[in-house]
């Protein structure tokens, strides 16, 4: 047997064992299970984009790292996601129009996913900080040293440049257009060998059984910790898993019977936006492409004193304000975001029978 087929023999093996993770999980219904091992081949999708596609630190490239139809860590279904490998020993250029989303951010980071779960920062800018021509053109310094104007800081250690842009309609504002390139003249291209794709395969490995050992243990957390209850937990945790530093996160693991609703109701702060969303038990946001699974501040319909009520339930329900629906589900995380609020509140969450809210 060649080396190469050894290769390719121990990356399927690796990738078959894999499956142990969903079929080891307690309380685990066959939706959720077949979601699981969906949920597998979708990070491993985006692990080869990461690590062959868009593995080069040379000549590197963004690409979405959570989207539509692959997605990581209760991802929001009002951004656009995207991300490029870097190198902290090596300065990088971002170019581009900053597009009509309300609010963007860039951030390096060292993705550590696949060895402790944690994607730590290195450095973060957003739109407020960034000088943008009136024509919306943008140019950004990502380097390890300081600079004049606009600049992105980051370390030796940082391997990831991410954007996050978010909107109020994602269908009606136009996204940024950006590129980036490494200053540094380097005329090679990562040409494939064997013991390259070796390494990117291993690499692909290690991320997909570590992002799903990792929010499969936030799930775990909060089923223990937020069941059917908002708390508002350890910013710095979730800001170590690659969270904004400018959004506060507030999670809770919900559960309930196909003739209940669940009641949500919390003051709103002054921010910059907010959203609610509800995932799956692998933290994957549900189908927002065409179901009412997410509300922010442009779309929510506030009550007369100015709170915000959601009804969460099974299916839509006529007359019902802010009605999310669980497309057949009946637990999962639901998880509620301030951005660029001075205050947290804490969502209630209470469990009623239909009989009660229709009432």
């Amino acid at each position: 047997m060649s080396a190469m087929r050894s290769q390719w023999h121990r990356f399927c093996d690796e990738l078959k064992s894999l499956g142990d993770l969903v079929e080891a999980e307690g309380e685990v219904g066959e939706l959720d299970r077949a979601e699981g091992y969906r949920y597998l081949t979708r990070l491993l999708r985006l692990a080869l984009e990461m690590n062959l596609e868009h593995g080069s630190t040379r000549h590197p490239s963004f690409y979405s790292l959570s989207h539509e139809t692959a997605k990581i860590g209760a991802d929001n279904p009002d951004n656009l996601y995207l991300n490029a490998r870097i190198d902290g020993r090596y300065a990088y250029e971002v170019t581009g129009n900053v597009g009509g989303a309300p609010y963007l951010s860039l951030g390096t980071k060292e993705n550590r996913y696949a060895i402790d779960g944690r994607m730590i920062s290195t450095g973060e800018v957003d739109l407020a900080d960034l000088q943008v021509a009136p024509d919306g053109a943008l140019r950004l310094l990502v380097s390890a040293s300081p600079a004049d104007g606009n600049w992105l800081p980051m370390s030796e250690r940082s391997n990831m440049l991410i954007v996050r842009q978010t909107f109020n309609d994602r269908a009606r504002e136009a996204p940024a257009r950006l590129a980036i390139r490494r200053l540094e003249p380097d005329p090679e291209c990562d040409l494939l060998s064997p013991a390259l794709l070796d390494a990117q395969l291993r690499s692909a490995l290690a991320f997909v059984g570590g992002t799903a050992k990792t929010f499969w243990g936030w799930v775990e957390r909060f089923r223990r910790e937020h069941r059917n209850e908002f708390k508002l937990g350890d910013q710095s945790f979730f800001q170590a898993a690659g969270g904004d530093p400018n959004i506060c996160y507030i999670y809770a693991f919900w559960e309930m019977a196909a003739d209940e609703v669940l009641l949500v109701r919390s003051s709103v702060p002054r921010c910059d936006y907010w959203n609610f969303q509800l995932t799956n038990l692998w933290m994957e946001s549900l189908d927002y492409r065409f179901h009412p699974v997410h509300l922010n501040h442009a779309n929510a319909v506030l009550d007369a004193d100015g709170k915000l009520t959601i009804h969460v339930s099974p299916e839509s329900i006529a007359g019902l304000r802010n009605n999310l629906v669980t497309t057949g589900h009946n637990q999962g995380v639901m998880l509620m975001r301030w951005v660029g609020a001075e205050e947290h509140p804490v969502p209630e969450l209470r469990r009623l029978k239909r009989s009660e809210v229709t009432a």
